[in-house]
Order: structure tokens, then sequence, then C-alpha cells
């Protein structure tokens, strides 16, 4: 089966996509998406567990039961998604997109890591989508949850 988007079928997820692993509710947009990712080898980074876990830490009272959930998702992340390392070109680019006015540094390292590894990133970040295609920047390396197939 051809994917209209890539050659590949590898996905780095944004962080979006981990707060459901470990164990939150996010948009249904990103829960649809999970329903069409069976065929996709998952990555993902710890930039993106770190962003989770600051996301996670303004909702959460820190109960047992949150917090053994996220040790939960922690583990299941580990075994079940693939590890996808920052590299010195992922961190020039980053760099040069910041350089280009997006600010935003951890969706900037994470495009830039796809980019270097021959991923796509999973997002549903629609600034970051028109940032890259208003800098003519790789846009086969970003894909959103609805041109997954």
């Amino acid at each position: 089966m051809s994917r209209r988007s890539s050659p590949n079928n590898k996905v780095l997820l944004d962080t979006s996509f981990l707060l459901p692993i470990l164990g939150f509710e996010t948009s249904s947009r990103v829960m649809r998406a999970f329903q069409r990712l069976n065929s996709y080898k998952l990555y993902y980074n710890d930039i993106s567990v770190l962003e989770a876990l600051w996301k996670i830490a303004k909702t959460i009272k820190g109960t047992e039961e949150e917090l053994s959930r996220i040790k939960e998702g922690i583990r299941a992340l580990r075994d079940t998604v693939r590890y996808a390392p920052i590299d010195e070109e992922a961190v020039k680019n980053a760099m040069h997109m910041y350089r280009l006015g997006h600010r935003d540094m951890v969706d900037n390292l994470l495009y830039s890591i796809a980019i270097s590894k021959g991923l796509k990133l999973l997002t549903v970040d629609d600034r970051l989508v028109e940032f890259v295609k208003r800098r003519n920047l790789p846009r086969d390396n970003i894909v959103t949850p609805e041109e997954l197939e």
C-alpha cells in the first residue's frame, strides 16, 4: 500500500500524541489519529516527554493514582515506541528555523529531528505547518492527522 505523504511509514510523534500514552486526554483530532497509526512505525524524543510533563503538571493534583498512570505511560512509551535522538543536523536546522522567526524550539527540534532521521513529524500544530509552508521548508517531513492513511 502506498502512502500519499511518504514512501515510508515512520512517524515522529509530536507532544500532543504522547499525552494519551501517558494517560491524559487530549483533543479528538489527536484521538482519531491513533486509530490510523497501526501501520506506522512510531518514534518519540525525550523533549516531547518533557513538554508533555509540563502540560500534565499544570492539570493534576499529584495523587498516587495520577503519578502511577504517568509512570505506566512512560514505561509503555519506552517499550512500544522507538527513540529518535537529537543530532547535530537537527540542532543546526532548529536554530535556523528560530532565526527565520519560529520561536518554539520544541517544535523546531522535533521538525528537525524528523528531517535528519528521515521521519515525518505528526503534529496538530497548524502554526508550525503554516510556518513551514511560508518559509518554503520541506513540507514532506510534516504530516497532520488528516493526512494519515
